[in-house]
């Protein structure tokens, strides 16, 4: 039903995908706009006329939704900007600005009718609602319901984290409403205290939301890392290239949708420079047609058959075997001249190692790998384990 209702208002065409995703967004954010702007005006009279602190809460939670479908809209507009001289990697991140402006109108709601239900608490006034206005307070629960299953949907359709942000706003204004029904029988029955806990409750949903939904928007713009998935995604694809000995040193940075990729790859010493070129090439295009990202190669030449190289990785290899918070060893070169005797690797480490332990587990490696290999020194790159 969702689907063909989808298509039939916002039917698919040639336009670019991302093109197809702003206006799905803009689509959900006007029917946001459109029920809550009607649900607020029903609310709000009903709780005028029943002197109802829960309904009355209820209400402007609805239209928090409204003011926050508006600033989903202004997200999904800015996201569309193209790139330009002072923001290089376009304004993809606006559509995160958005979801925390949703959450701080969320919080500011919240703490507001936290006073207020208090007050309603301490000094409970009667109220006597009708039994219409009870069944008009239900049905907004149905209508709001099925707008977070429908937000939920789209959500899911263009992987928005605003839309799914917005859907979980439709969901808590449903629970609260739902809250505001029992309070009402209850007030109707004369319990008069029942109204204020339930506006203390109502008011408890909207915290509760609009905190997870800052979190979530907060870890966007500060950047989260690439989960353990894609890593080994982007490892399995770029080590099936021929000429590629080893892949580590992935950085993965995200500008909402767009997302950029930067990797080290190990490659043969003895190749060609042209070879070599073309090696990193042949990454970047099965990266960037799979993935539709655009990656950055570096390539790391290193002497795979040099002997020491090979005892060296043996050494290694067992050593992380018996340590589990070494994700992986990798780069291992060996600079052995007259002048100059040194062994180099890089090191991955697990994300939730303490400072302490990655001090400790950097010199205990360099330790062991100097008692195997005293005539040489030892240098390690450390990096933790979401650039693996």
């Amino acid at each position: 039903m969702f689907e063909r209702f989808t298509q039939y208002w916002v039917p698919k065409g040639k336009e670019p995908a991302g093109v197809y995703r702003i206006n799905i967004g803009v689509f959900q954010g006007w029917i946001s706009v459109l029920i809550n702007t009607i649900l607020f005006v029903l609310k709000l009279m009903i709780g005028v006329m029943a002197g109802a602190i829960s309904v009355i809460a209820d209400a402007f939670h609805t239209l928090a939704d409204v003011i926050g479908s508006l600033v989903v809209i202004w997200g999904f507009h800015e996201s569309k900007k193209p790139p330009d001289p002072t923001h290089p990697y376009g304004y993809g991140r606006a559509e995160y600005i958005a979801t925390l402006i949703i959450a701080v109108f969320l919080g500011v709601a919240g703490i507001e009718f936290v006073q207020a239900s208090f007050e309603r608490i301490m000094v409970p006034t009667p109220i006597n609602p009708e039994w219409w206005m009870i069944y008009m307070i239900s049905f907004t629960v149905i209508i709001k319901e099925i707008t977070a299953r429908y937000g939920e949907f789209l959500s899911k359709k263009i992987a928005s984290g605003t839309l799914h942000a917005d859907a979980w706003h439709h969901r808590s204004d449903a629970l609260s409403s739902l809250i505001v029904v029992f309070a009402l029988i209850a007030s109707k029955m004369g319990y008069l205290s029942f109204d204020g806990w339930a506006g203390l409750g109502v008011a408890a949903f909207i915290l509760w939301t609009g905190f997870h939904i800052a979190r979530d928007a907060v870890d966007d713009l500060l950047g989260k890392p690439p989960t353990e998935d894609e890593l080994e995604t982007i490892r399995e694809m770029v080590v099936q290239v021929d000429g590629v000995l080893g892949i580590h040193d992935i950085t993965v940075h995200s500008y909402g949708r767009e997302k950029f990729i930067s990797m080290h790859i190990e490659i043969d010493a003895d190749e060609p420079p042209a070879q070599a070129h073309d090696i990193s090439e042949k990454v970047e295009d099965v990266v960037k047609k799979n993935l539709n990202v655009e990656p950055t190669v570096h390539m790391d030449p290193i002497h795979p058959q040099h002997p020491i190289v090979n005892e060296l990785r043996d050494h290694l290899n067992h050593y992380c075997e018996s340590n589990d918070q070494i994700t992986n060893v990798h780069d291992i070169r060996v600079v052995d001249t007259p002048e100059h005797q040194v062994i180099l690797f890089g090191m991955n480490l697990t994300s939730n190692i303490t400072h302490t332990n990655f001090i400790t587990c950097e010199n205990e490696i360099r330790d062991s790998v100097k008692s195997k290999f005293p005539e040489f020194e030892v240098e390690i790159k450390v990096s933790p384990y979401h650039r693996y």
